[in-house]
């Protein structure tokens, strides 16, 4: 900061009050006249000459400047002579007077004043005080200008630097975080509120260390010690977070370190984006391929040992035995490919790539179709009431279908009856078996993918655990839904509507 100067002294005076000098008491206007008079020469004074500063000077009470000096006058085409004698008005632009007279006044009326002023392109601080006599009384002012040009484009870019990070940090699609070095979060973005489910408050009174996986924690602040220390410039990791209502989500974490000219770091900037789906699929993929080196090799096994058999044994066998090892054989590549188009399947809606063609479709048609094709109808009723046309994707409730009966047959016990009614808004099928029915601790987790009961693995039944995962999303694509049932008296039933197609029609 530039210190004011000292006014040149009128004998009997102080620099900034100007009275009567030692001969004795003056007039009032003899006063204001003789420090006019001191202050129209200042600007010969060597001690205004030595501020290395834009311009110092003075005014008197009508703006009129009357003396000046300053190391930047000459750069900006000014002097002296140009100056000294003239108002503010006669001496510069309508724009830097406008917001400079204002600023004038009220230096001249007691009021010291800071304020930036334009000025052949470049922007000045101006710093304005008033200059008192003996008494007190106003008698002129005075003033230093600076060239901030520099300083003020610098802060302005620092402003603008900082509010493109503010928006890109609060409305960036992935979580953001800001972070203290011992983990306290100092400022999240709505993302990361997201990400964890929990408001920004009540993540501004914790640490990420708060919201990690126990299992995942060492692991982060291993990493994190050697950022610190200046070991690596960044990490990332995948981790676990438990969210604010207690579910896993699955994240990858990137991490770096804000430092200080020094090298010392001062806080963490944290990058995370979910990547929950990702695992998910990683572990369904794992559990086809698990899945499919077991259950598809032992129906392949199957077929091939019959197949050698009856190669082996074909001259010396009987037709009835020929012929029993070729059921068997046709049971087990039965399995195979339904495990395949199962397995297909799944694939296929993971991807988002299933088309439909929802066409009205008599559903006892189907049913019918596919009981030929599982070879059993005996074992099977069917009861039909009304016009049971529904609108369907006629290859989808093919599979929708094949997937219940086989499942009934399989897990649950005969008779299974199949029972198609029709109201005014739905088709509602449901396939019922009097076997054992679902264990009510695995009810919640039947139609998730890969699910079979610890009893259906303890029968030794081969399955893929796809089957009812995809009667759900196959029959939420085509506008319908599925529900379990436990009927009086035990026993399955699995229900599904889909939406009707067809004029009402009188029982049969």
């Amino acid at each position: 900061m530039v210190s004011r100067p000292e006014v040149e002294r009128v004998p009997g005076s102080n620099p900034e009050r100007v009275g009567s000098d030692a001969t004795g008491p003056t007039s009032s206007a003899e006063v204001r006249r003789r420090t006019l008079k001191v202050l129209s020469r200042a600007g010969d004074h060597p001690l205004l000459r030595s501020f290395d500063v834009t311009a110092i000077f003075t005014f008197d009470e009508s703006q009129r400047i009357l003396s000046v000096s300053g190391s930047g006058l000459a750069s900006l085409g000014l002097s002296r002579e140009t100056l000294e004698g003239k108002t503010l008005v006669e001496a510069f632009p309508t724009d830097t007077v406008t917001i400079a007279e204002p600023r004038f006044r009220d230096a001249l009326a007691a009021r010291p004043s800071t304020a930036d002023v334009p000025f052949a392109g470049r922007i000045f601080s101006q710093r304005l005080w008033p200059i008192r006599d003996d008494s007190g009384e106003v008698v002129a002012g005075a003033g230093v200008v600076e060239d901030v040009t520099d300083i003020r484009v610098a802060a302005q870019a620092r402003r603008e630097s900082e509010e493109r990070f503010r928006l890109s940090f609060v409305h960036a699609p992935i979580a953001k975080a800001l972070v203290e070095l011992d983990g306290r979060l100092r400022q999240v973005n709505t993302a990361f509120t997201r990400l964890t489910q929990y408001s920004e408050q009540e993540l501004l009174t914790r640490s990420f260390q708060d919201i990690t996986h126990p299992d995942d924690l060492e692991t982060d602040l291993n990493h994190l010690s050697r950022l610190v220390a200046g070991e690596v410039d960044s990490y990332d990791l995948e981790k676990r977070y438990i969210t604010g209502s207690g579910s896993i989500v699955w994240a990858h974490l990137a991490v770096t370190s804000v430092r200080d000219p020094d090298g010392r770091p001062q806080y963490l900037i944290a990058q995370i984006q979910d990547i929950s789906d990702r695992k998910a699929h990683e572990a369904s993929l794992r559990d086809m391929i698990a899945m499919l080196s077991h259950d598809l090799r032992v129906p392949l096994s199957v077929v091939t040992g019959y197949v050698e058999l009856l190669l082996d044994t074909w001259d010396s066998s009987r037709d009835d035995e020929r012929h029993g090892f070729l059921l068997k054989t046709h049971a087990a590549a039965h399995s195979a490919l339904a495990l395949l188009e199962n397995t297909l399947t799944v694939s296929v809606l993971d991807e988002a790539g299933v088309a439909i063609t929802r066409t009205p479709v008599r559903v006892n048609e189907v049913v019918a179709e596919v009981l030929e094709s599982l070879s059993v109808t005996s074992s099977i009723m069917v009861r039909t009431s009304g016009d049971a046309t529904a609108l369907v994707d006629r290859g989808h409730l093919i599979q929708i279908v094949t997937n219940l009966l086989t499942n009934a047959l399989k897990y649950g016990a005969e008779p299974v009856v199949v029972d198609i009614r029709t109201d005014a808004r739905s088709v509602r099928v449901a396939v019922t078996d009097r076997g054992p029915g679902v264990p009510r601790e695995f009810e919640r987790r039947m139609f998730d993918r890969f699910t079979r009961s610890e009893s259906a693995r303890a029968g030794g039944q081969r399955g893929s655990g796809l089957g009812l995962h995809i009667v759900r999303r196959l029959l939420l694509l085509n506008g319908g839904d599925v529900v379990y049932l436990s009927p009086p008296g035990g026993g399955a039933t699995f229900a599904f509507r889909l939406p009707w197609f067809g004029t009402p029609a009188s029982d049969s």
